[in-house]
C-alpha cells in the first residue's frame, strides 16, 4: 500500500514539473521573440522580415522597383507584380512605408539590357504607404514607435 502511495505521488510531482517547465519554456520563449521584434530584426513564424520607414530612393529594374527604405527599420526591398500595395498607393521617394517581406530577392538592372542582376534584402509582399509623406522628415511617432 505505500509503495502504490509513492508512485502515485512520484508520478503527480513529475507531472507538475513536466508543465512548469513547459510553462517557463513558453513564457521565456516569448520574452525573446518580443526583443527580436523591439531591436528591429522583427521576424514571424514564416521566415518573412518586416520594413519601416522613409523611401530614400526608388531604381526601375526589369522585374519591378528597387526601393530603399531608410530607418527605423531599414533596407533594400523589391516591389514585384506579385507585391500587394495598400492605402495610399503612394509609392515614391520620400514616403512612409511599412510592411513584410521575403528574405532574397534580385533587381534585374534596365542599364545592362535585362542582364545583369543586383541582390536585395527581400522581395516585398506587402506595403503600406501614407498619403502626404512625414512632416519633420521622420517616419516615427511621437512614442518612438514606427507610425506614418
Amino acid at each position: 500500500m505505500l509503495t502504490k502511495i509513492k508512485k502515485i505521488f512520484l508520478s503527480r510531482t513529475a507531472t507538475i514539473l513536466f508543465s512548469f517547465f513547459i510553462g517557463l519554456s513558453i513564457i521565456v520563449g516569448s520574452f525573446i521573440y518580443k526583443v527580436n521584434r523591439v531591436n528591429g530584426y522583427c521576424t514571424t513564424d514564416s521566415g518573412r522580415y518586416c520594413f519601416a520607414g522613409k523611401i530614400k530612393k526608388i531604381k526601375v529594374c526589369c522585374n519591378g522597383l528597387k526601393i530603399e527604405v531608410d530607418k527605423p527599420l531599414d533596407g533594400t526591398f523589391m516591389f514585384t507584380s506579385s507585391s500587394k500595395l495598400y492605402m495610399w498607393w503612394n509609392l515614391s521617394q520620400g514616403q512612409c512605408v511599412m510592411g513584410d517581406a521575403d528574405p532574397g530577392g534580385t533587381c534585374i538592372l534596365i542599364e545592362s539590357y535585362c542582364e545583369e542582376e543586383e541582390e536585395v534584402d527581400g522581395t516585398i509582399r506587402m506595403i503600406g504607404t501614407t498619403l502626404k509623406g512625414p512632416a519633420k522628415g521622420t517616419c516615427t511617432n511621437k512614442t518612438g514607435g514606427v507610425g506614418a
